[in-house]
C-alpha cells in the first residue's frame, strides 16, 4: 500500500466505518469518502439517525441487516469509530443471528467495555471480515513525533510515570483511560463521566486546593492495558486542550500511535500559542 498525503492508499478496497456519527467519525468518514467513494457508514447510535448518502442507520443489535449491508455493498474491510451508548442486553430482539452470540457478549458484559468490544471484533471476524485500525485508513487523525514535543523533562515526568503506573493497575477493572496528577499528587481518575468532565472537576478540584493559579500537573490519557487497538481508541481534540487550560495543567501525555485526534491543526496551533506540552508515551 502506498502513502499519499497522509492517506493510505486503498484504491481498490472498499470500508465500512461502524460506530456512532460523531464529529470524529463523521470527518473520518469525510476524508475516506473523498478517497473511496462507495465506502459506506453504519451508524448503530439509535438516538440520531443520520440522512446522509452513504449512511445506513440500524439498531445495534441488528446484525443480520448489518452483514447483509455489507454483503450487499461488497464490504470486506471495517473501522470501528465513533461514540455509542453501552447496549442493555435486555432490550436485544432476535433478529435471526445476533441470538447466536448472546451467550457470548452476555459473558463479556460481565467483564466490562473492553471485553465487550473485543467480542464484536471477534464476531465480525468470524463473519469474514478485517478489522482495520484507523490509521490504516488516514493518519491525518493521529500526531506524529515531528508534530510535538521533546523527551519529557524531570518533573514532568514523575507526574506522567505515576499516573501510568496507576492506569495500568487499574485496566484489570477495565475501568479508566485518563488521570491528572499534579506535583505528585493524583488529582482525579476518570470514571463513567469520560475525559472532559474529568477535567472540569479537576478545575473545582485544584480552585479548592487554592492551585488554580500555579500552573502544573499533567493529563495522561492511555489505552487500557488490555484493550483491542483496533476500537475504542482514546481521542482528543481542540476542546481537550482549551479545559487544560481551564485547569492550568501544564500538558498532556499521549501515545500517538494509539490516540485519535480531532481538528488536528487547530489542536496544534492552541497548544503552542499557550506554551502547553503533548508529550508522546509510545
Amino acid at each position: 500500500m502506498l502513502v499519499q498525503g497522509g492517506y493510505v492508499n486503498m484504491s481498490d478496497n472498499k470500508v465500512c466505518v461502524i460506530g456512532g456519527y460523531d464529529l470524529l467519525a463523521k470527518a473520518f468518514y469525510s476524508e475516506l469518502k473523498k478517497k473511496e467513494d462507495l465506502s459506506i457508514f453504519i451508524n448503530v447510535d439509535d438516538t440520531r439517525y443520520i440522512n446522509r448518502r452513504g449512511v445506513f442507520n440500524f439498531k445495534i443489535f441488528e446484525l443480520k441487516k448489518i452483514l447483509q449491508t455489507l454483503k450487499e455493498n461488497k464490504i470486506s474491510k471495517l473501522v470501528f469509530l465513533g461514540k455509542i451508548n453501552r447496549p442493555n442486553l435486555s432490550d436485544f430482539k432476535n433478529d435471526g443471528i445476533v441470538e447466536n452470540y448472546l451467550p457470548l457478549l452476555m459473558e463479556s458484559f460481565k467483564k466490562g467495555d473492553g471485553n465487550i468490544l473485543s467480542t464484536v471484533v471477534k464476531i465480525f471476524a468470524q463473519n469474514g471480515f478485517s478489522v482495520l485500525s484507523p490509521k490504516k485508513i488516514s493518519k491525518n487523525f493521529f500526531l506524529s513525533k515531528a508534530e510535538i514535543g521533546s523527551s519529557i523533562n524531570k518533573n514532568d515526568k514523575i507526574d506522567i510515570n505515576k499516573s501510568i503506573k496507576i492506569l495500568n493497575a487499574l485496566s484489570k477493572y477495565d475501568n479508566a483511560q485518563s488521570i491528572i496528577s499534579v506535583d505528585g499528587y493524583i488529582i482525579a481518575i476518570e470514571a463513567a463521566e469520560g475525559t472532559d468532565n474529568l477535567i472540569k472537576r479537576t478545575v473545582n478540584i485544584r480552585k479548592n486546593l487554592k492551585q488554580l493559579n500555579k500552573k502544573s500537573g499533567f493529563l495522561t490519557k492511555i489505552p487500557k492495558k488490555n484493550q483491542s487497538k483496533l476500537i475504542d481508541l482514546p481521542v482528543i481534540g481542540p476542546k481537550t486542550i482549551k479545559l487544560i487550560l481551564k485547569a492550568n495543567l501544564r500538558g498532556i501525555a499521549i501515545n500517538t500511535k494509539l490516540t485519535m485526534v480531532y481538528k488536528k491543526t487547530e489542536l496544534l496551533k492552541i497548544t503552542n500559542e499557550n506554551d502547553l506540552r503533548i508529550y508522546d508515551l509510545c
